[in-house]
C-alpha cells in the first residue's frame, strides 16, 4: 500500500501552554495526579502529547536525548494498547472520571487521534510494522458510534463529532475533538486512505456548522455538556491555535475568523472581566447542582 511521509513535527505547538511537568516512572513516562481517590494513573493523551512535544523538540534540535523520550512514550503506547469492541482497538482508560461521569473501563477520540499521529511518525524514523497495525486498529474507532465501543457522536444537529470523554448525553469538549481530527488526517496522509479523507471532510464541515454553538459572545466553551462550562484562558489559547490550524489544513475562513475573534475575546479586559465573574457563577452553579 502507497504511503506519504507525515512531517516530523506534529503541528501544535505547546510552548507556553504546558510545560508536562509531570512525575515519571522508572521508564520516564508521565503519570498524572487524578485527586486523593485515584492518586497518580497513566494517561494516553498526556502520553501521547508528551511524545509528541519531545519529537517536536527533537525535530529543532537533533539531540537524540528527546528522540529517546518520544520513543519511549511510543513504546508504552504498544505496551498498553489492547483489544477492544468490535474490530477496535484502543488505548482502554481502566478508572472513572467524577465530573464526566465516564466509566472504567472506556476509551477517548482525543487519545487515539493523538496515539496515531505519534506512532506514525516514530514509525518513520524507526519502521515497525506493529505499530503499522496498531494504528489501522485504533482508528477503527472512528467509524463506531460511542454505544458500539466507538468514539463517534452526533452535534445536536446531527453533524458528526468525536468525544474525547466517550459519556452520555455527549460531551462535546472542543479540544478533543480537534485533537481527535488531526489524527485522522494523518492517517489518511500517511495512508493515502479515501475513508479517512472523507471522514476528515464530513467531521469537518460539521464543525463548521456548529462552531458557534462553543461561542458565548464575550468567550467559548470548553465543551456543550450539559454543565456548559465556559474554557479557561489557558484552553481558549488552545482553542485558536487548533482554528488556526484547521484553517491552514483546509483553507475555511470560518476558523479564521473565528480564531481572530476568540483572540479578540482573551485580549480585552471587559471579555477577561465577564469570563472571571462567569467562571465564579459557573462554580457556585455546579456545587448547589
Amino acid at each position: 500500500m502507497k504511503k506519504q511521509t507525515l512531517p516530523l513535527a506534529y503541528p501544535f505547538d505547546w510552548s507556553g501552554l504546558e510545560n508536562f511537568d509531570y512525575p515519571l516512572d522508572a521508564n520516564g513516562i508521565p503519570q498524572v495526579y487524578m485527586g486523593k481517590k485515584l492518586g497518580l494513573k497513566y494517561n494516553p493523551i498526556t502520553i501521547a502529547q508528551y511524545g509528541l512535544f519531545h519529537l517536536q523538540k527533537y525535530g529543532a534540535s537533533n539531540d537524540e536525548s528527546e528522540l529517546t523520550i518520544a520513543q519511549s512514550a511510543a513504546a508504552w503506547l504498544v505496551e498498553n494498547f489492547r483489544d477492544w469492541r468490535r474490530d477496535i482497538g484502543a488505548w482502554v482508560y481502566d478508572y472513572d472520571l467524577e465530573f464526566y461521569g465516564p466509566k472504567a473501563p472506556w476509551v477517548s477520540g482525543m487519545a487515539q487521534g493523538l496515539g496515531i499521529s505519534l506512532l506514525l511518525r516514530i514509525h518513520q524514523l524507526a519502521a515497525d510494522d506493529q505499530i503499522l497495525e496498531i494504528t489501522q486498529r485504533a482508528f477503527r474507532a472512528f467509524l463506531h458510534p460511542v454505544s458500539e465501543g466507538g468514539v463517534t457522536a452526533c452535534f445536536p444537529d446531527g453533524s458528526l463529532i468525536f468525544e474525547e470523554f466517550t459519556t452520555e448525553p455527549p460531551s462535546l469538549v472542543l479540544n478533543g475533538y480537534i485533537f481527535a481530527l488531526l489524527g485522522i488526517l494523518d492517517y489518511a496522509i500517511f495512508w493515502q486512505n479515501s475513508e479517512a479523507q472523507d471522514l476528515f471532510q464530513v467531521a469537518t464541515r460539521g464543525l463548521i456548522k456548529n462552531l458557534h454553538r462553543y461561542d458565548t459572545g464575550y468567550w467559548n466553551l470548553y465543551d456543550l455538556h450539559l454543565t456548559r462550562r465556559l474554557a479557561s484562558p489557558m484552553y481558549l489559547k488552545v482553542h485558536v491555535q487548533l482554528l488556526r490550524i484547521l484553517a491552514e489544513l483546509t483553507g475555511e475562513s470560518v476558523f479564521t475568523a473565528t480564531a481572530e475573534k476568540w483572540q479578540r475575546y482573551l485580549s480585552s479586559p471587559i471579555c477577561r472581566f465577564r469570563w472571571l465573574t462567569g467562571k465564579v457563577l459557573e462554580k457556585i452553579r455546579l456545587y448547589f447542582s
